[in-house]
C-alpha cells in the first residue's frame, strides 16, 4: 500500500508540473502576441537596390499596418540624369538639374496615413537612361515611424 501512495503522489506532482508548464506556455504566447501589436513609435525599415528607367519603378517597399506614419525615403542614384523619386502617398524628391549621369542622392520626409494595412513604395525614374552596362540604378531606403497623432503646425512657430 505504501508504494501505491507514493505512486499517486508522483502522478499528482507530475500533473501539477504539466499544468504549470501549459499555463507558462499560454502566458508566453499571449505576451508574444501583445508584443506583435503595433504601437506609436514602432519603426519599420527596408533597403534595396534596383535598376530604374524612364518610367517609375519600385526601388523598395514597406508593408505597414493601418495608421499614420512619418516616412523618410532616400535614394542614392547612379547613371541617372534628371532623376526623380517619390514615396507613394508621401513626399516627392528630384535632382534640381541634370546630374550628367553622375551619382546623386535624394531624400525627403513626409506623413503617410493608411486607412487599412497596405504598402508604401519608393518609386524612382530617370529622364534619360543609358544602355547597359551603365544601367541607371537606385539604392533606396524607406523608414516609417508610426505616430500616435499628427499635429500640422503649418510653417512652424515664428
Amino acid at each position: 500500500m505504501r508504494r501505491a501512495v507514493k505512486f499517486r503522489a508522483v502522478v499528482v506532482a507530475a500533473a501539477a508540473i504539466a499544468a504549470l508548464g501549459v499555463t507558462y506556455a499560454a502566458a508566453t504566447a499571449t505576451a508574444s502576441q501583445s508584443a506583435a501589436a503595433t504601437a506609436p513609435g514602432d519603426v519599420y525599415k527596408a533597403t534595396a537596390v534596383h535598376s530604374i528607367g524612364t518610367a517609375n519603378a519600385q526601388v523598395v517597399a514597406l508593408s505597414l499596418p493601418a495608421g499614420t506614419y512619418t516616412v523618410t525615403g532616400s535614394a542614392h542614384l547612379i547613371y541617372a540624369d534628371k532623376a526623380s523619386c517619390y514615396v507613394t502617398g508621401g513626399p516627392t524628391m528630384a535632382t534640381p538639374r541634370g546630374s550628367g549621369y553622375n551619382e546623386a542622392s535624394l531624400s525627403a520626409t513626409g506623413v503617410v496615413t493608411l486607412a487599412a494595412a497596405g504598402k508604401v513604395q519608393l518609386m524612382c525614374s530617370s529622364e534619360k537612361a543609358l544602355p547597359a552596362p551603365q544601367d541607371p540604378a537606385a539604392n533606396g531606403t524607406l523608414v516609417a515611424t508610426r505616430a500616435a497623432s499628427y499635429q500640422n503646425q503649418g510653417t512652424g512657430a515664428l
